[in-house]
């Protein structure tokens, strides 16, 4: 099963990818968070063959909502409609943070966060043989 992991950012949404068994997560892309945007992610998902998408959800350190919270949950409901696939969020707390203290550069930050947000959800969901 493979999954797609989305790092939003108002500018910028990053993208990654799993492995096909679901176990890896890899960086993907960095697209534009644009008026296309969710017609970009249903061409990934259709091209990849995704079964499920999981959106970093922003909360602060005290685990409670923000005013981009918010944001992430509007844009999961709009992407829910637009593409025919489960979505599940998972805790981004400092994954932007993390992905620059691997030394991964400016260009590639968002999709190299969404590799650790997808990592995380397939760490805790990891099925048991």
């Amino acid at each position: 099963m493979r999954y797609l992991g989305i790092d939003y950012g108002d500018k910028r949404i990053g993208i990654a990818l799993s492995d096909e068994r679901g176990v890896f997560a890899f960086p993907f892309s960095t697209i534009e968070n644009d008026k296309k945007v969710i017609n970009s992610i249903k061409k990934i998902c259709s091209e990849q063959e995704v079964e499920k998408i999981i959106v970093g959800l922003p909360l602060s350190f005290s685990m409670q909502e923000t005013e981009q919270t918010q944001k992430v949950k509007e844009f999961a409901q709009k992407l829910g409609k637009g593409v025919d696939l489960p979505i599940e969020f998972e805790n981004e707390i400092l994954t932007s943070k993390m992905a620059g203290k691997q030394g991964v550069g400016k260009q590639n930050i968002d999709e190299s966060s969404a590799a650790l947000i997808l990592q995380g959800w397939l760490d805790r969901n990891e099925i048991k043989n």
